[in-house]
């Protein structure tokens, strides 16, 4: 009997470890499925059920000395302990998310005017209350989030790496400013643990999806992507966040992502249409999702359509890193323009110029802005997923 309280209980605790960790991380099957509850209540109840069973075989090796066992059987039967103990030391410490995943221990900025800046530098940020701020994509991508200020109020930079998603969050929650812990990924994407309820939330839409706060919504802030050079261009006043020295080597591990070209199974590219890890560029007018191929879309260089009603004109400059989605709305003009060199558009109809800030250089229109229309670089298997009513500019293979 106490050789089955060893291995009953020993066991037990090693398979419920070991779903608490399969589940939400990238292992073979577990992002496809609906698991998400199941995960939530593993991660809840773990230590209310860990302990129990750990106490039975702790029990029933108590009860070996008390039997006076064989000095053989009793050394055998250490082994499921050392073995259970490997297993909780790699779920939490090794395998954990937010164990892989630190987060910067300084946030330091400098102006984008620096001439130390790598100006093919991929960039994410957002501009609130006149002060904007840039992000290094590979940066983020390896802390997953950064919490910093712009505008006088906080923010949450976020990247998922496995869905390309960039997203910047407001974390006030019914009036706190919520913080928040990565704690796995639910169909790719990754999650954040709120510290106030440990809901768990959406790193893709700022839904939260399970917890007492499920179904409640993250603001989010208009999140743009571009190089240093354009970034420049369009915000000469901005900060750029500088690498954390201390994470160097965890940076070096990303070198390549932002363009594209790292070679890896869970967060390399495709270079084909319509594949799981193929670019689009995803926009959002109203209720409406639309999603446009990187390929076809940067061999055109401009696209003129319209969602919902809304005339719009997606573009990717000749950098093939910045791109745009604009309403082509001004005043009660409809602008049809056309790629002229430059990155620069010139509409007919009104016979004014446009820079690649979205900005009227000439004509009657003269420092007139375009509205941006909210857009998102992401893989295709990310964006069908979160947004699965969506359209498609040209038919998916």
């Amino acid at each position: 009997m106490p050789t089955l309280f060893i291995i009953f209980g020993t066991l037990l605790a090693s398979i419920i470890t070991i779903l608490s960790i399969y589940f939400i991380m990238p292992f073979p099957g577990s992002q496809y499925a609906e698991t998400i509850d199941i995960a939530y209540t593993l991660h809840r109840a773990y230590w209310f059920v860990l302990i129990p069973l750990l106490g039975l075989a702790v029990y029933g090796y108590i009860r070996l000395y008390l039997d006076n066992a064989a000095m053989l059987r009793k050394v055998v039967l250490t082994i499921p302990f050392l073995i259970i103990g490997i297993i909780m030391y790699m779920a939490d410490r090794v395998m954990s998310a937010d164990a892989m995943f630190l987060q910067p221990t300084t946030i330091e900025h400098v102006s984008v005017q620096d001439i130390g800046l790598d100006t093919s530098m991929i960039v994410i940020g957002t501009e609130i209350n006149g002060e904007s701020k840039a992000y290094p994509l590979n940066v983020v991508g390896y802390h997953h989030q950064i919490r910093d200020s712009i505008g006088g109020v906080p923010v949450m930079i976020t990247y998922c790496t496995v869905c390309r998603t960039g997203r910047i969050w407001d974390p006030i929650i019914d009036g706190t400013n919520e913080t928040f812990r990565l704690v796995g990924m639910d169909h790719f994407n990754a999650m954040f643990e709120d510290h106030s309820t440990g809901s768990w939330w959406r790193q893709a839409n700022g839904e939260a999806i399970t917890g007492s706060s499920k179904g409640k919504m993250l603001k989010e802030y208009p999140v743009f992507q571009k190089t240093i050079a354009e970034w420049k261009r369009r915000y000469p006043k901005s900060l750029v966040m500088v690498p954390d020295p201390e994470f160097k080597n965890n940076y070096a591990g990303l070198q390549g992502y932002d363009k594209g070209i790292i070679k890896s199974t869970l967060v390399g590219t495709n270079a084909g249409s319509w594949k799981d890890k193929s670019w689009v560029i995803g926009i959002r007018v109203g209720e409406t999702t639309k999603a446009y191929d990187w390929i076809s879309t940067k061999a055109k260089r401009v696209i003129l359509d319209k969602v919902q009603g809304e005339p719009i004109m997606v573009s990717i400059q000749s950098d093939n890193a910045t791109f745009n989605v604009w309403s082509r709305k001004v005043d009660s003009l409809i602008l049809n323009p056309m790629s002229m060199g430059n990155d620069q558009f010139y509409d007919q109809g009104t016979q004014t110029l446009w820079d690649k800030t979205g900005r009227c250089i000439d004509g009657f229109l003269l420092g007139r802005r375009l509205t941006s229309i909210p857009a998102y670089q992401e893989f295709w298997h990310s964006w069908r997923t979160f947004n699965p009513m969506t359209l498609t500019y040209g038919t998916p293979r």
